[in-house]
Formats: structure tokens, C-alpha cells, sequence
């Protein structure tokens, strides 16, 4: 028995020493032929890259495939799929060695080495190529522009990924980076002018980079002139675009307040959401708007048309028209389109300046008036070839194209043109003029009263009235920039069981926008939104347009439907390379519909993306650097970067000036005397209206679209923070930086069926407002002043001067705060307290903390 199991432990350790020397030689054999596998892979060169010396090391190998070329994202992806299935068997025979204790072949131990660092591997061969490019085009980097692009810039602009995106920063030079691409793409690469698309948010910006470069075949366009080009292009009609949706919203406003149960909604709006400003502060709100209507591009006729809608005309001319037509009763619109057809590839439908309505032979008669603004030798003014960027030939000669193809369709179709010119305004009664034409073209005459006038001129509505439309305008135009449907946010609004929402949306926004589409479609036209949406199902179906590069500026004020828009235009084979550069600190348009997430998280939208900053900044220095980037830093989702002046001497500062109001001008006065006489200065305001106390003590003065104000006799130019991007000056003051309901963070509290339609903004307090302080701030090459109230400075006073003094309460929005208890207050706080309403709601009601309400509360008991 014994020999027996030993006999039969003999032959099971015998099959187990055979079993074992079969795997390692099978073992053996599979490495051997991973082995040659990887050895006739890595041979596997192109013939141009073989030296005739062997390698099994993945970085030599990619340096011979790809001597002297950057590795894209896709490129990268090719070359780690062409290794992937032997990495997989290599891990595979490394695991099986690792269990029979054989040690792994050199070449297959080094292969799943350099695989696993492939991502290094890549990374260091480009940057060894873009490090070889900068040097060999070194000249061409120090002179294509009036001074030498920086290491980032340069970096950027070498850029071969399908996707890059440059994250800039204020004064960093992003045109200079986008210069020196378009010159680089055409210079040293030889793209053809005409396979760039250069697209910019505003015309003056893309007028500039086209003027700038002077390259024949490349344009600059905007999102909506490129739209509009391609829908006018692929369909042989262009558009006819409603350029003033304001009075078109004030129109469907006044329409529907014919309808019953609108008006009913409407007037249940304003009771029960709307509060009711004291006297003073209705008294202070009109001279507000009165400073904001001041400096609107349009200009607000005195009294408005036959159907009772305001007018914006495009000069004073014309407002001086309006009240000459008004003044003889005369019945009529502005810009009303022409009743017959003309529109063709090169023009939209005509929009004659002045339609006229009168009655003749019991039928209603429509002749027009056209004004013209030329001198009596048919010269345009000056300007009007500045603000379009062109040669004053150019602007000549468009203008007077226009004037005879409008003449050319009234002869036509036989309809009745008068005309005036600007120079009937320098050598004759305008009035006059006017009356005796409109005589002679059989137009009855019914001169109004001096107090009839007096009564028309008196305003219609006031400012809740103009609030409301401006909502119903910014949720119309809000939801077709998000390309979502009305029913969609319905939905949205039902899942969250918000009553009054679906009240207002339903009772309030559905007619407006349904009645705004309507009018839209039977005048003809479209919006700047619709043109993009229609562009961009044009695209997306046809393809009638390829391009090889695509540039974008301001990229962080992208919004879905540029971002749709943009994704569409490049849909060709291969896709157009995208090149975008913005700075998400100046991502200030969250109510114009720009979405930050598309910035932040580009590569989620656009796919593998090379992500370049440019750090420089060449418009101001050290302190300003370090204490507006460690303010606008603390929100985290801002993108980090670090920021420092092109020359380490030059020094901008940044003062915070406390005044008490009475003051208040003297502060301004000092500061502006304080400035060197050959030193710009700009007042910021965060209101159009942030100017109020100035405009009682200084004379003020309006150039073109500049707003200015004379002080101690130096003119110093007043604009919005908004309307400052872009611009600089020596020195910035930055007006009424308060704690208080239009204070500098903005305490307005938005309708909160807003955020249904807004982009999800980032969580932290005031995020948006931050971003707007930043751009303020950073204006200035040599000092900022920012000014606020002692008794309440900002939130972000306090953050610069008192840090110890803030903290997650003072960020809270209670936008009544620091204005006294009326009366009036008290009673409607006594009327919600004893209808049993909570104090967080009442809290919320009056736009008070909670606490303010329980002490206020308090107080009316003792007495």
C-alpha cells in the first residue's frame, strides 16, 4: 500500500513538472512571438521616417512617423489604437509570467512602459516641434505685427489641434493673437484667405480685425451679418431683419392690452408681485430713465405714430420730422415696410423713412417721405464713414446707391415719394417745407394746438409699465436663444410645481411671444435670433459653405444658439479647425443669453481641445494685477490663471474714495483735477443713470454715442461698466459702489420666471456682478478710484478694505435694506403679519432679512 501511494504521488508530481514545463514553454513560445510582433510593429515605419536602425522604443518610433509634425488629438488617438491590441496581449502574458515566475522580456516590459506614457510621450514631442517652430519663424513672430507677439501668444497661434481654445485676460492682446493667427495661417501655412472665417460679436469689433489685417478675401463678420448673408445667399432673397424689437415688444404690448382677460392678468401682475415706490423714489426713478434715455443709440420721437407706438428714429433730423408730422396732424409710421415686394439678393425689403395715411375720394391713399441725409451737393457727413469703418469715397457712394434704388422702385410701381435732405435743416423752414409738399400731394393739413401738443408729448406709461415690457422682451428673447420651446419650459415649470410661474408664463409671456412671432410673419421680418436659427438650418441641410479655419472672438459670450449656429458651419470633411479666444473673468451677458458653461467646459461641447492662456497683460500693472485676481479668484469656478504686467515698472492703483452725499460731486471734482491734463478719464457707472446726482451739477453733452460731462473745464466721458469692455483709460472712477437696490453688486431682484430661460449660472454670490466689477476695475492703465456711500459701502468694498466684515450674510440679496420704514411699509408689514403670513415670507415680500422683520415687528408693538 505504501509503494502504492508513492507510486501515484510519483506520477502526479510528474504530470504536474510536465503540465508546469508545457506552460513555460508555451509561455516562452507566446512571448517570443509577442516579442517579434512588437519588433515587426515598431519596423513598420514610413520609408521617408526608416534610418535602416531598428527600435522597439514608443517614443523614438513616433518621433520617426512623425518627424517635424505636431501630433493632434486625433493623430494621437491613431497612433495609441495601432499599439492597443498588442498592449492588451502584453498585459495579458504579464500577468500570466508574473503567476509562473518568469521574468518578461526587456522589449515587452518596456512596450507596456511606454504605452501606459504615451500621453507624456506626445507632450514632449510637441512641445519639442513648437519649440523648433517658434525658432524657425522667429522673424516672423517678431514682425507681423507693429511689436513682438509674447511666448504665449506665439504658442497659441501654433496651434494644430482640431479644437483651441485661449483663455485670455484683460489687456492680454487677444486681437494680437488672433492677427498674428489669421497672418500665420496665410503667411507660413498658405491657407487661402477665403477659407478663414473670422466671426466677432459686434460690427465695430469685426470691422476693426478686418481693417487691421488688410488681407483682400478675408472678412470679419458677426454672428447675425453672417447669418443673415447666408440665408439671403442660399435662398436669392435676404432677410428683412426688425432691427428695433423694443417698439415692436411696446406695440404687442399695446395690442394686447385691447384683449379683456390680458389686461385683467396684467393688472393681477402688478398687484400682487409688483411693490410700490415711495414719492421720492418715483421722482428720482424718472430722472434715471430720463439720463438712460439720453444715451440710447436711438432717439425717442417727442410723440408717437397714428397707431399711439412710440418712435426710435436714427437721427435728430428725424425726430424733428416726427414732431413737424404730429404738429399737422398728419396720420403716420415710421418704417413701415413698402407695400410692394422689392427685396432681392442684394437688398432687404425697403423700409421707406415716413409712410403717410390720409383719406381722398372716400379710399385711403399712402404716399411716403424719405429724408435724406446729405448736404446740398449730396455729401454724406463724416462720421458716416467712420462709424462704418470705410473710406468717406465708399460711404458716398453707398449712401447715394441707396437713394437711387429707393427712387427707382417708387417710379416703378408709380407711388408718391416727397423728400427732405439735412440740407433743408441749414437753408430752410423745415416746417414749412414739409407743409407745403404734403399740401401739394393732396394731404389734408389739421395743425394741432399748443395744447394738444402739450397733452401728446405727456408720457403714456411709467416706469413699472416699461419694466413690464422690457420682462416680457428678455423672456422672448431669452427662450428662442436657448432653442427650447415654450412647451418645454412649461413642462420644466409644471415638474417643479411653481404656480406662479406657470401663471405668468401662460397668462402673460405665451401671448406676447405668440403675438410677437405673429407680427413678426406678416411684416415680412425676422429677428437678429431668428436669422441664426434659420442660418443654421440652412447648414445643417445644405452645407453651402466649407471653411478650413474658423476664429471666434469673445468666446465667452457664447450662446446656445451661436453655439449651435457654430457647430453646423463647420460640419464639412475634415471639419474646420476651431481657434476661440475669450476670458471667462469678462463673462458679463448671462441676460443676453451667453452660457459660461460653454467656455468652461469647451472640450464637453467641441470634443479634444488644446487649451492655451495668454497671461500678459499690456495695459496695467502691479498692485491693480494681484488684487483684482485674487478678488475675482475666489469664486472657483472661475478658470485660474496668473496674471502679470508685460513690464514689471509700471505701476496702476487702485483707491477706494468714501464720500458723504452731500459731497458727493466735490469727491469727483477733486479726483478728475487730481489727473494730469494729457490723462484720459472714463466715470463707470452700473447703471446708465449711476450719473443722477452729477447731472443736477454739471452741464452734460452728447457726441455721436459719447456721453460726456463737463467738469472743473475738462470733458470726461460717462459710460456703463457693460459699455466700457473692450475700452481703456488712464484712469477709472467707478461711480456709487453702494449697498442699496441699484448699488454696485446690483440688489434688483430679477422675476424670478427668469430662470427658466436663463443659462444655470455658477453658485457663487453675485457671480455675474463680480465678473462686471472685475471688467470696471481693469480698465485703467494708471489709477481707479471706486467710490462709495461711508454709511454702506459694498459687499465688495468691504472685501478689499474690511474682509473681517464679510461673510455668507452679506451676500444676501434683501434689496430694501438700507431704506427707511415708511409708513406705507409698516402698514403692509402690520396687513401680512395679522393675515397670519410667515416671516420668511414676509421677509421675502419685502425684500427685507428676517431678522429686519422680527425687530421692525417688535418695534410697531411697543408703540
Amino acid at each position: 500500500m505504501p509503494s502504492s501511494l508513492l507510486v501515484i504521488g510519483a506520477g502526479i508530481l510528474l504530470v504536474a513538472i510536465t503540465v508546469l514545463t508545457y506552460r513555460r514553454i508555451h509561455l516562452s513560445k507566446d512571448l517570443d512571438e509577442l516579442t517579434a510582433k512588437i519588433r515587426q510593429a515598431f519596423a513598420e515605419a514610413p520609408k521617408s521616417a526608416q534610418t535602416g536602425n531598428s527600435t522597439t522604443c514608443l517614443d523614438e518610433n513616433l518621433a520617426m512617423h512623425f518627424e517635424g509634425h505636431v501630433l493632434t488629438a486625433a493623430l494621437q488617438e491613431a497612433f495609441t489604437n495601432r499599439f492597443a491590441a498588442l498592449y492588451r496581449d502584453a498585459c495579458k502574458l504579464a500577468k500570466r509570467a508574473q503567476q509562473g515566475h518568469v521574468s518578461l522580456p526587456d522589449v515587452i516590459r518596456r512596450f507596456i512602459r511606454d504605452f501606459e506614457a504615451i500621453p507624456d510621450i506626445v507632450r514632449n514631442h510637441n512641445e519639442k516641434i513648437f519649440g523648433d517652430l517658434q525658432d524657425r519663424h522667429k522673424t516672423f513672430f517678431d514682425h507681423c505685427l507693429k511689436y513682438p507677439l509674447d511666448r504665449q501668444q506665439r504658442r497659441s497661434i501654433l496651434s494644430e489641434e482640431e479644437n483651441c481654445l485661449v483663455v485670455s485676460s484683460a489687456g492680454s492682446g487677444k486681437t494680437s493673437s488672433i492677427v498674428g493667427r489669421v497672418k500665420y495661417l496665410i503667411d507660413i501655412k498658405k491657407v487661402a484667405p477665403e477659407r478663414i472665417l473670422l466671426i466677432s460679436y459686434t460690427n465695430k469689433a469685426a470691422a476693426e480685425l478686418t481693417e487691421r489685417m488688410g488681407i483682400p478675401g478675408l472678412c470679419g463678420y458677426t454672428f447675425h451679418k453672417l447669418a443673415i448673408d447666408l440665408i439671403g445667399q442660399y435662398t436669392g432673397r435676404k432677410p428683412s431683419i426688425c432691427d428695433n424689437t423694443d417698439a415692436l415688444f411696446i406695440q404687442v404690448y399695446r395690442d394686447l392690452l385691447n384683449d379683456a382677460a390680458f389686461r385683467k392678468h396684467a393688472i393681477e401682475y402688478f398687484v400682487d408681485y409688483q411693490a410700490q415706490d415711495a414719492d421720492w423714489e418715483r421722482k428720482k426713478q424718472e430722472r434715471r430713465q430720463q439720463l438712460s434715455e439720453q444715451k440710447t443709440v436711438r432717439l425717442r420721437a417727442l410723440l408717437p405714430d397714428m397707431d399711439g407706438n412710440a418712435i426710435y428714429v436714427r437721427s435728430e433730423q428725424e425726430q424733428k420730422i416726427c414732431f413737424v408730422l404730429a404738429s399737422l396732424g398728419v396720420k403716420f409710421r415710421y418704417e413701415e415696410p413698402y407695400e410692394h415686394p422689392v427685396a432681392d439678393e442684394m437688398h432687404a425689403q425697403y423700409k421707406p423713412d415716413f409712410s403717410i395715411y390720409f383719406e381722398q375720394g372716400g379710399r385711403q391713399k399712402r404716399i411716403y417721405l424719405e429724408h435724406f441725409g446729405v448736404d446740398e451737393h449730396g455729401m454724406v457727413p463724416a462720421w458716416f464713414a467712420k462709424d462704418r469703418n470705410i473710406s468717406y469715397e465708399e460711404a458716398n457712394k453707398r449712401y447715394n446707391d441707396g437713394i437711387t434704388w429707393k427712387k427707382a422702385a417708387h417710379e416703378k410701381f408709380g407711388t408718391v415719394l416727397l423728400t427732405s435732405s439735412s440740407a433743408d435743416f441749414y437753408y430752410a423752414d423745415i416746417r414749412e417745407k414739409l407743409k407745403r409738399q404734403l399740401e401739394e400731394a393732396g394731404v389734408p393739413i389739421q395743425e394741432r394746438t399748443d395744447i394738444e401738443m402739450f397733452e401728446s408729448i405727456l408720457p403714456k406709461g411709467g416706469r413699472q409699465e416699461k419694466a413690464f415690457i422690457r420682462l416680457m422682451a428678455t423672456f422672448t428673447t431669452l427662450l428662442k436663444s436657448s432653442c427650447r420651446s415654450l412647451n418645454e419650459v412649461l413642462r420644466q415649470v409644471e415638474q417643479e410645481n411653481d404656480e406662479r410661474s406657470r401663471f405668468v408664463i401662460r397668462k402673460i409671456f405665451r401671448p406676447v411671444y405668440e403675438r410677437y412671432t405673429e407680427m413678426l410673419q406678416q411684416s415680412g421680418q425676422i429677428d437678429f435670433t431668428d436669422a441664426i436659427l434659420q442660418a443654421t438650418d440652412i447648414c445643417q441641410k445644405a452645407h453651402p459653405v466649407s471653411f478650413d479655419h474658423i476664429i471666434v472672438d469673445e468666446f465667452q459670450d457664447i450662446s446656445v444658439d451661436r453655439y449651435r449656429f457654430l457647430k453646423a458651419l463647420r460640419e464639412s470633411t475634415p471639419p474646420a479647425k476651431l481657434y476661440c479666444v475669450g476670458d471667462d473673468w469678462q463673462s458679463i451677458y448671462r441676460f443676453s443669453g451667453s452660457d459660461m458653461a460653454l467656455f468652461n467646459s469647451f472640450p464637453e461641447f467641441f470634443g479634444p481641445t488644446e487649451i492655451n492662456k495668454i497671461e500678459t497683460t499690456y495695459r496695467f500693472g502691479e498692485p491693480l494685477i494681484s488684487l483684482s485676481s485674487r478678488f475675482i479668484q475666489r469664486n472657483a469656478a472661475q478658470i485660474k490663471k496668473e496674471i502679470h504686467p508685460f513690464n514689471d515698472r509700471i505701476r496702476t492703483d487702485l483707491s477706494f474714495e468714501a464720500y458723504d452725499r452731500n459731497e458727493y460731486c466735490h469727491v469727483i471734482a477733486r479726483l478728475v483735477a487730481s489727473v494730469p491734463a494729457d490723462q484720459s478719464i472714463f466715470l463707470l457707472g452700473r447703471y446708465s443713470f449711476d450719473d443722477y446726482y452729477l447731472s443736477f451739477m454739471y452741464q452734460s453733452m452728447k457726441e455721436g454715442n459719447r456721453f460726456y460731462y463737463l467738469i472743473g473745464n475738462r470733458k470726461v466721458e460717462f459710460l456703463t461698466v457693460h459699455k466700457s469692455k473692450g475700452l481703456e483709460a488712464d484712469c477709472v472712477i467707478l461711480l456709487q459702489c453702494n449697498k442699496d437696490t441699484y448699488g454696485f453688486p446690483s440688489r434688483v431682484s430679477d422675476d424670478p420666471t427668469l430662470q427658466y430661460v436663463l443659462t444655470k449660472s455658477d453658485q457663487y454670490p453675485y457671480g455675474e456682478e463680480r465678473r462686471l466689477f472685475y471688467v470696471a476695475i481693469t480698465r485703467a492703465k494708471v489709477h481707479t478710484w471706486v467710490l462709495y456711500d461711508r454709511r454702506f459701502p459694498s459687499v465688495f468694498v468691504n472685501e478689499f478694505l474690511h474682509p473681517e466684515r464679510v461673510n455668507e450674510e452679506s451676500y444676501a440679496k434683501h434689496p430694501n435694506a438700507n431704506k427707511r420704514w415708511t409708513r406705507r411699509a409698516d402698514k403692509y408689514l402690520l396687513t401680512l403679519h395679522h393675515e397670519g403670513k410667515s416671516i420668511r415670507y414676509i421677509a421675502e415680500k419685502m425684500g427685507r432679512s428676517q431678522t429686519s422683520i422680527v425687530m421692525r415687528l417688535g418695534k410697531l408693538k411697543e408703540e
